[in-house]
């Protein structure tokens, strides 16, 4: 993203959209949590919001009570380029930008709720049985919130406290809504995916970050299972699956066969039924430094392994004033026709100053250009930062499990005109989101997208919890 001259505007120069940021409540908000000043609310004694001046092309505040981070005059393009502004369509929080899950007093959900997979389960001869079996007997099919079908999100949660373990374990949680994410229509009480019982386990310390999707008559959860190091306090990622006929009961595969758990690796994400006689699925492998981490595809000829990995398909560009960038797979692709698909991602930065920032992009992948020595030929264009942590659910991580200032998308789906999108914010609670499909196709479309220059770095407004 460039800027123009003007410390007025900034202008995404892709689609010629100008923001105004001299006056408004969303400048104010930007100021303020560069500064880390409270927006509203008493203030230190001695300390008043005149300190902070706006003129002639610069913003100047200084270090009177240590509230302040530091004394200096800053040119305001400079000062701008340190905010993150999302690039792309507009995106609509839904429920008034809360949460629409949230912790509970169940034990193992009583810390954190976030990072959710999304089943829409549309009406059909199909479905009809797995919704009635989801729901019970409370909610008869002819209820009239059951028009267009459900959506089933089965969330990660994790409790305040987990004694006997080298930190709180990660338990999937499901919870039932109407496909516009508007109306929740039962959350069960019990944890659906446990952790393993056995310290041997590939998933002993948690079961994290699911992500399913539907082949045939089964549902496969895709997720990061944390096994112990006996020795210490190392542990490991693998990517692991499960499988289910319901959405109720599952059955652990464990980690999946191959190449691609040689290292620790996270966020696999599963694509919807074989393409050209083979399944594929995207991995980020820890591997090298942290901005070399990357999403990677890897395949198979059958869901039971052995993958083998083709190499990165999606690197991170880099900011400059951030230490580490780095990108993680995010949705299951939704499918656009052919051998083409739309995937919602993630980068995640570490500030020079030491604290996380992650937004999400958007990319679509064409497996009609795949070959297994340019395995990233199929990123067809690319849309980086269309969404970023804003809200204040977004922004704060209120407890000790928590990290501030994340998006982190694991579930997307596209109903009407719409892509919906569950998240993590804050790595506290479970938001959604919603985005015109058609409007997030044409920018993803537009010409030099996928090499336009990258400036600009996510502000610093939180310190990782």
């Amino acid at each position: 993203m460039r800027f123009t001259s003007s410390p007025s505007k900034r202008i995404c120069h892709e689609k010629n959209l100008a923001y105004p940021h001299h006056h408004g409540d969303r400048f104010s908000r930007i100021v303020h949590r560069l500064l880390r000043l409270p927006a509203s609310g008493p203030q230190p004694a001695n300390t008043t919001r005149s300190q902070l001046i706006i003129s002639r092309g610069a913003i100047q505040f200084h270090d009177r009570n240590a509230w302040y981070s530091s004394a200096a005059v800053r040119p305001l393009d400079e000062v701008l380029n340190m905010v993150i502004e999302p690039c792309g369509p507009p995106v609509e929080r839904l429920n008034g930008g809360a949460p629409i899950i949230a912790p509970t007093d169940n034990w193992w959900e009583s810390g954190v709720t976030f990072n959710t997979a999304a089943v829409y389960l549309e009406r059909s001869p199909v479905n009809d049985p797995l919704i009635r079996n989801l729901l019970g007997a409370d909610i008869p099919l002819d209820d009239p919130r059951l028009t267009d079908g459900v959506v089933a999100l089965h969330y990660r949660a994790r409790p305040k406290h987990d004694p006997g373990y080298k930190w709180n374990r990660s338990f999937v949680g499901l919870a039932l809504f109407t496909p516009d994410l508007s109306t929740l229509l039962k959350r069960f009480a019990e944890p659906l995916i446990l952790p393993g019982e056995r310290p041997t386990d590939s998933d002993f310390l948690g079961v994290e970050d699911p992500r399913i999707t539907h082949i045939g008559d089964t549902f496969y959860a895709v997720y990061c299972g944390a096994a112990d190091y006996p020795e210490g306090s190392n542990w490991k990622a693998d990517i692991c699956f499960a499988r289910s006929s319901d959405l109720l009961r599952w059955e652990k595969m464990g980690a999946v066969p191959g190449d691609v758990n040689q290292a620790s690796n996270k966020d696999g994400v599963l694509f919807p039924g074989p393409i050209d006689g083979q399944y594929f699925l995207l991995h980020r492998p820890m591997l090298g430094n942290l901005s070399d981490f990357s999403v990677c595809l890897a395949a198979s000829d059958s869901l039971a392994g052995p993958w083998r990995d083709h190499g990165p398909i999606l690197r991170s560009r880099g900011y400059p004033d951030c230490r580490d960038s780095w990108l993680g797979a995010g949705a299951v692709p939704i499918p656009l026709g052919g051998s083409r698909y739309l995937e919602i991602f993630h980068t995640g930065n570490f500030l020079t100053t030491g604290e996380k920032v992650y937004h999400l992009d958007a990319a679509i992948l064409d497996f009609s250009r795949f070959s297994p020595s340019d395995p990233a030929a199929i990123v067809e264009s690319r849309l980086d930062r269309f969404m970023v942590p804003e809200t204040d659910w977004e922004i704060k991580a209120p407890f000790s499990d928590s990290v501030a200032n994340v998006v982190f998308a694991c579930g997307a789906y596209e109903y009407g005109p719409h892509i919906y999108i569950v998240y993590g914010g804050g790595d506290t609670y479970i938001m959604a989101a919603r985005v015109h499909r058609q409007s997030l196709l044409e920018h993803l479309g537009a010409e030099e997208q996928a090499n336009r220059p990258m400036a600009g770095i996510p502000a610093a407004v939180g310190a990782r919890a």
